[in-house]
């Protein structure tokens, strides 16, 4: 089972929406898939239907049993949705372990969990990061893209060491537009600093109008619009998850 964190420590990057669609995918293929939204904006949580009534990941959190968190959804994935009381999550000795202990018991019932978390730094990116066997970061591609890089980067790198399972499974370019020189120029960059840093390129998603409106329908990108080419690119980019 792969434990799947999608961060960037900068906003506007095409984080829950690669999210998402890592975990649409995974349900078009018939795997059970678990999404958990650490993100106070619920946005994850809206995207993929989930409930806010009831428990999610706020009590999660503090203590109460996965299975009492685990919400269905009619997009065929299960979640545990975002709270507002996420925003006060405080910090403790220990405390970003919570994670990780509360979802031992899931361990065998789900092919993939993926985690979204707010564009900061703090208690819920690292309980997160705990708690992950990989990491995806979704960039776009400009000089706040390669800042980003190496600011997750960085926090990924203490967080191994306490959790020897973490891997940094890659970047990926959002909203890419290979039209554009400045792009393109910008890529090649990024592609070079982040192998530099031993991160490997996933992916690039094309730009494209499907996606936002799925989203804003609350429907799977891949039964809405499959054939669109950013709904193609996330495909190829799950593919080449579960490959890794």
């Amino acid at each position: 089972m792969q434990i799947i964190t999608i961060a960037n420590q900068k906003g506007g990057t095409a984080k829950t929406v690669t999210a998402a669609a890592i975990l649409q995918a995974g349900a078009a293929q018939g795997l059970k898939v678990l999404a958990i939204d650490l993100d106070p904006q619920a946005n994850l949580t809206f995207a993929l239907r989930g409930s806010t009534k009831g428990k999610g990941s706020y009590e999660l959190l503090e203590g109460d049993p996965a299975r009492q968190t685990i919400h269905e959804t009619a997009q065929g994935i299960d979640i545990i949705p975002s709270s507002k009381n996420l925003a006060t999550v405080t910090t403790s000795q220990g405390s970003a372990r919570r994670l990780q202990r509360a979802l031992q018991p899931t361990r065998g019932i789900y092919d993939l969990i993926v985690i979204d978390t707010p564009p900061t730094a703090g208690e819920l990116l690292y309980n997160a990061l705990q708690a992950s066997t990989g990491l995806i970061i979704p960039l776009q591609a400009d000089i706040f893209g390669l800042q980003g890089l190496y600011q997750i980067a960085d926090t990924a790198r203490q967080f191994k060491k306490s959790n020897p399972e973490l891997t940094v499974k890659g970047f990926v370019l959002t909203r890419y537009d290979s039209r554009s020189t400045l792009k393109r120029t910008m890529k090649d960059t990024i592609t070079a600093k982040a192998a530099e840093m031993q991160i490997p390129y996933l992916a690039e998603i094309r730009e494209g109008v499907a996606i936002q409106e799925a989203i804003s329908l609350q429907q799977s990108i891949f039964s809405y619009a499959p054939k669109a080419k950013p709904v193609q690119d996330y495909e190829k980019l799950f593919k080449k998850i579960m490959e890794g």
